[in-house]
């Protein structure tokens, strides 16, 4: 199929986010996880209490979903709970108070209306998505894979989460970049000055991206601040006040409290949590599970335990694995930094502390913003597979089976269709072959016919299995990355 620009699309995209809305509505009475009593609990806590008591609260400890996103995410909360639409649903009686009130963990049970207030709330923010993916796509084709992976449907309207929103602006960040490297005049400056100022923003959002921040930092320095190897002031002093500006506006309503180190070491404890260990009690799919595996089967058959993995010895690990990144960032074409991007991204799913599943977004959402030549739609889907597969188990419920396995295989079909024919290689054949052993042991028959009580038996094996095939993937990236920063240079 050939590459359609946007201009002859328009009526195609309104009518797609229609029946995407209507299908995120029809998701509202679907299981959700323990994350929207969080972010129930975020409501109600912007609310009900003054700024300087937002990262100590903790309901005199009846309550564990503690405010532990960065300052810019708690004013977004506050803003979605104080709003005026907010009010006018509470003293219409539309809105129970019950929603927005501090509650303990133990009688937190959310009204009807609570549940449709709270997911309207992430199918609105999703226009963020749409918006940061109408600027980075080139073509119809990769802004229809950016907006309709599963993946965010299941993660944001069942799970329950606002990836798509924090998503929308980090590819809008990276469209900025891109279309500011061919702008001239004030539009090149601009342009620039605008992803700096995303990127700044989504990192007082959510920490999660700041693996990024020295591959912006590399690539910023090296194309827009210097020139012949000498510093452009203008555009160095530019670039540094609006990253600075934004980063610090969001910390001085806090740093303007009568203790201020308190609030920021309070602050920090919140977004560090390292006492909550290498893995997340759902094992994401990366080195680590692989690890965690070795280790029980060390200390099972061999009596003894594998070394620990402290967090510095993470972060270690981590800046080595961006190394490859950065180094190829440098004076680095669009194109380039993009692969960098999605090589990053994946490094920091693989080798960052107590990572969570969502991560793996980081690198399949950037990636499906540009990939359109052979090897990158491979990639696409090689990682779409093992990245989709390794989020099955945030959805455990058998009800909620067929709405996982229709919208990956209608997402896998819709791909193969966009990207017309594409030779796929015996290892391809061979993975997806496996996964579907796997999805169909573990989600079909395990259930009903056999160790009944191995409760933990689906999401070990399919951490394990997409581990090995994500890994398969960050090694498809670098190749792809260094490929490509070695013919522009």
């Amino acid at each position: 199929m050939g590459m359609v620009p946007f201009s002859y699309k328009s009526t195609s995209i309104v009518a797609t986010f229609i029946f995407v809305t209507c299908v995120k509505i029809l998701c509202i009475p679907a299981y959700r996880s323990t994350d929207f009593d969080v972010h129930r609990n975020w409501l109600a806590i912007t609310r009900n209490l003054p700024l300087k008591k937002w990262y100590f609260d903790d309901i005199n400890k009846t309550t564990v979903h503690t405010l532990d996103y960065p300052p810019s995410f708690s004013f977004f909360e506050y803003l979605i709970s104080t709003s005026p639409l907010t009010n006018w649903l509470v003293s219409s009686g539309r809105l129970d108070e019950r929603c927005l009130a501090l509650l303990p963990d133990y009688d937190n049970d959310p009204s009807e209306a609570c549940v449709v207030f709270h997911r309207g709330t992430v199918i609105l923010s999703d226009i963020i998505l749409w918006i940061g993916a109408f600027s980075a796509c080139k073509t119809y084709q990769n802004f229809l894979l950016t907006v309709l992976n599963p993946g965010l449907l299941w993660l944001d309207h069942v799970h329950f989460q606002y990836n798509g929103a924090m998503l929308g602006i980090l590819i809008g960040s990276l469209g900025q970049l891109v279309k500011g490297k061919n702008a001239t005049g004030r539009a090149y400056h601009y342009h620039h000055m605008a992803s700096c100022f995303l990127y700044s923003l989504l990192l007082t959002m959510k920490h999660l991206y700041l693996p990024l921040a020295p591959l912006y930092f590399i690539y910023i320095l090296s194309t827009y601040c210097l020139r012949n190897n000498k510093l452009l002031l203008f555009n160095f002093l530019s670039v540094a006040a609006i990253t600075a500006g934004t980063l610090l506006l969001p910390f001085l309503p806090f740093l303007i409290q009568k203790e201020p180190i308190e609030q920021m070491l309070q602050i920090a404890s919140r977004l560090f949590p390292f006492a909550r260990g290498l893995v997340h009690d759902y094992w994401a799919a990366n080195v680590w599970a692989i690890w965690m595996l070795a280790d029980k089967l060390a200390q099972k058959v061999a009596g003894f335990s594998l070394p620990e993995i402290s967090p510095s010895l993470c972060a270690l690990l981590l800046i080595t694995g961006l190394l490859p990144g950065l180094y190829c960032a440098w004076k680095a074409t669009p194109r380039t930094f993009l692969y960098c991007v999605v090589f990053c991204g994946l490094s920091s799913f693989m080798l960052a502390y107590h990572v969570h599943e969502k991560a793996i977004m980081t690198a399949i959402i950037p990636l499906a913003t540009f990939c359109h030549d052979k090897n990158d739609k491979r990639l696409f889907l090689r990682l779409n597979t093992f990245g989709l597969v390794g989020l099955f188990p945030l959805l455990f419920r058998p009800i909620e089976l067929p709405l996982k396995l229709m919208s990956l295989i209608s997402y896998m079909a819709l791909t193969y269709h966009l990207f017309g024919e594409i030779k796929m290689m015996r290892i391809d054949w061979l993975g997806l072959a496996f996964v579907f052993v796997v999805v169909w042991f573990l989600e079909i028959f395990h259930p009903i016919a056999i160790f009944p009580r191995m409760e933990f038996l689906p999401l070990l094996c399919t951490s394990i299995t997409c581990a090995l095939g994500l890994i398969v993937c960050w090694i498809s990236a670098g190749n792809l990355m260094v490929l490509s920063s070695t013919l522009q240079r």
